[in-house]
């Protein structure tokens, strides 16, 4: 067999002679991903959706070409966005949390939330160590911008046309979306498995130094 030949067998023989550094690496791995963990505490994301639609009947750009229609619904429908983020309802958000005992800054609100419109439905996200926290938050945003949509429709701020409905309040989350301790160790235990094969791998081909005969 040729040595620059790849074989399945000689590799696995390789690998179990120093199958103690492959376990080695494999439990460093998971430790690095326990106290990973506990630097960086799971987060939970909690989701409140809205359906926003046009009534036809009242749009008044039915003239233009279709690419407009488009654009103009596009522009009505974005309205959504706008109200949520308006400091208005930011602050009555933030001051709802405070009654709640929940400690929400504006920097906080603007560094953990997700806004994402698919199609005609709008997803309203918050992010926090706490699931609860999460779920309060983003369902007090989502009741509070609501009431906004409404009174900005009733002032003349957003457009008659636009058909907001009332929110659908987030479920409470169960799992967390980022730093599961068990995935974050499995996934350190998989790199270490990997690196100590590597190194294992490295060591075995060394060339190895012959012992000097002192007779």
């Amino acid at each position: 067999m040729n040595s620059n030949e790849f074989s399945p067998y000689e590799y696995f023989i390789r690998v179990i002679d120093f199958w103690w550094i492959v376990a080695l690496a494999t439990i460093l791995g998971g430790v690095f991903g326990y106290i990973f963990y506990h630097l960086h505490p799971p987060l939970y994301e909690a989701t409140a959706t809205y359906n926003v639609t046009i009534d036809l009947n009242r749009f008044p750009f039915q003239s233009v070409r279709v690419d407009m229609v488009q654009y103009n619904e596009d522009l009505a429908l974005n309205i959504t966005q706008g109200i949520l983020l308006s400091q208005e309802v930011r602050d009555k958000v933030i001051s709802q949390a405070n009654t709640l005992g929940i400690p929400l800054t504006p920097n906080d609100l603007l560094q953990n939330y997700t806004i994402e419109r698919k199609q005609d439905v709008w997803e309203l996200r918050y992010r926090s160590q706490d699931p609860l926290e999460a779920q309060e938050i983003v369902d007090s945003w989502a009741e509070i911008g609501y009431q906004a949509m409404l009174s900005w429709q009733e002032s003349g701020k957003a457009p008659d046309y636009v058909m907001f409905q009332p929110p659908t309040l987030a479920l409470f989350p169960q799992e967390p979306v980022l730093y599961d301790q068990n995935k974050i160790m499995l996934e350190g235990s998989i790199i270490g498995f990997i690196v100590g094969i590597i190194i294992s791998q490295r060591i075995s081909r060394s060339p190895r130094k012959p012992l000097q005969d002192n007779s």
